[in-house]
């Protein structure tokens, strides 16, 4: 039970530190939601069908989580035949099956970030954001804002490529979808444009965590800028306090295939062309701090500086 509890306490754990590391916020969970109930007062009535004819006519204005659920028929359109059906119920007759019902409205945003992060990103060079969203077994589809201005719209991409006219600040936000058509709150975030930056300067531009939440093994995305393209990529885990890596049994043990230097160092990749790596922390055990250092070879073999990321205690810390 202890051990229960304390995997539950450091998946929550992981969760928070994550999202205090990402460029944007991340949104909550809504609760299910009863078709019909437009005005969210937990009936459905005849205020309900006030309200979707008045939307009708155009005097009024639906949220976004207020049209999935305006939609009594489930038909994908909102019409006076959906306040017909609420009516219908309303007095005491039978309605088809599949009409009214539950919503399952959960929607959790796992990371939202771009590739210059904010600060890095020049006028006139394109940028792009990604969106990760848990919207149950069917999916998520996402649309994209620049300053409240949809510039993308709601599709299953789930990256927008940007170029930004010119230096200053901008919102930048994404609406991540479920299939009965419900929107996470409002992950956004504020995000600084320069009037250029050193691209020429070979680097790695982001270290990004993803798809983390409530998850043993989150991902670890790596990019690389400046220099010359493609980019190669090594990852190493090394002992935090020694810095020494550890033995081939140890990985072994692990299930990690590992690679080796001319000097039997151990790498999880070395010169890879994977950006990304999954972290299988649960398989480290409890108690133990780690170091994963990261780095990136442009084409004609120059390195970038090593970027270490500490593992410790199923809590990831950049």
């Amino acid at each position: 039970m202890k051990k229960m509890i304390k995997r539950l306490l450091s998946a929550l754990l992981i969760t928070a530190l994550m999202i205090s590391l990402l460029t944007f916020s991340a949104g909550a969970a809504l609760p299910p939601a009863l078709v019909g109930d437009v005005n969210y007062d937990d009936s459905v009535d005849i205020l309900d069908v006030t309200l979707i004819q008045r939307y009708l006519i155009g005097n009024t204005v639906f949220y976004d989580n207020q049209k999935p659920v305006a939609d009594f028929d489930r038909d994908g359109e909102i019409s006076v035949i959906d306040t017909t059906w609420i009516q219908r119920k309303e007095v005491g007759m039978t309605i088809p099956e599949g009409y009214g019902g539950i919503l399952n409205q959960d929607i959790f945003v796992t990371s939202f970030y771009a590739d210059h992060a904010s600060g890095k990103a020049a006028a006139g060079v394109p940028v792009t954001f990604t969106a990760r969203a848990n919207c149950g077994e069917e999916g998520c589809t996402y649309a994209f804002y620049i300053d409240g201005k949809m510039v993308q719209e709601r599709s299953q991409d789930n990256t927008l490529t940007y170029t930004f006219p010119e230096s200053g600040d901008y919102y930048v936000e994404v609406k991540a979808f479920n299939k009965d058509g419900f929107c996470n709150p409002d992950p956004y975030g504020n995000f600084h444009v320069v009037d250029s930056y050193p691209y020429d300067e070979l680097g790695l531009l982001s270290v990004n965590w993803i798809d983390y939440a409530y998850r043993p093994d989150p991902i670890l995305e790596v990019r690389a800028t400046g220099g010359k393209g493609p980019y190669t990529y090594s990852y190493m885990i090394l002992d935090l306090d020694s810095g020494e890596s550890y033995s081939k049994e140890y990985y072994e043990n692990l299930g990690w295939q590992m690679l080796y230097d001319k000097d039997e160092k151990p790498y999880l990749y070395r010169d890879s062309e994977n950006s990304s790596l999954t972290i299988p922390v649960f398989e480290l055990g409890f108690n133990y701090t780690r170091r994963l250092v990261v780095q990136a070879k442009d084409a004609d073999g120059n390195l970038t500086e090593a970027k270490t990321v500490i593992i410790e205690d199923q809590l990831i810390m950049g």
